[in-house]
């Protein structure tokens, strides 16, 4: 599936999609089931041009990404959310997503990128390491009271010195 995907720009218009995304998983389930936390983190991320969408050539949504340019300490992008439609889990999508946050911190001249993943998505961390990402360090409580945040940071390039 993921040779076919297109990303493209996430406007106001889909956000109702991009939420459904997220609805039903541990994510939602412990940060975002109660209130509207979620549409109001997208809703900025469209606002201000960090929300990615990965289409289908008919135009569907398959997933989802709000990147922070130079988000971490005004270094790396920071990928701060990404999910996959259900219908499309385990097709590629995530890798697909990936890549391109990986292809836009490249071409923005960004030697690292950045992400935090819950110590309760043990199959997220598998993913990300499996991609090239290490363990920079663990912040308790750093999203939620209770939930240990993993700092992941994934080299790039080779460092010239």
């Amino acid at each position: 599936m993921s040779a076919s995907l297109i990303l493209a720009p996430g406007g106001a218009d889909r956000l109702p999609e991009c939420i459904e995304i997220f609805r039903g998983t541990a994510i939602w389930d412990r940060y975002f089931a109660d209130g509207d936390r979620l549409q109001r983190s997208l809703n900025r991320a469209a606002e201000n041009g960090e929300l990615w969408c990965a289409l289908t050539p008919e135009n569907d949504l398959v997933g989802v990404m709000r990147v922070v340019p130079r988000g971490f300490c005004g270094l790396y992008p920071y990928l701060s959310l990404i999910g996959v439609a259900p219908s499309a889990r385990g097709r590629g999508v995530g890798r697909f997503l990936m890549g391109e946050f990986e292809r836009m911190a490249r071409e923005d001249g960004c030697h690292r990128t950045s992400l935090l993943v819950s110590a309760f998505n043990a199959s997220a961390l598998k993913f990300y390491h499996a991609l090239g990402y290490w363990e920079l360090g663990a912040i308790p409580d750093a999203v939620k009271p209770g939930i240990t945040e993993y700092v992941l940071l994934k080299d790039l390039h080779t460092w010239e010195v």
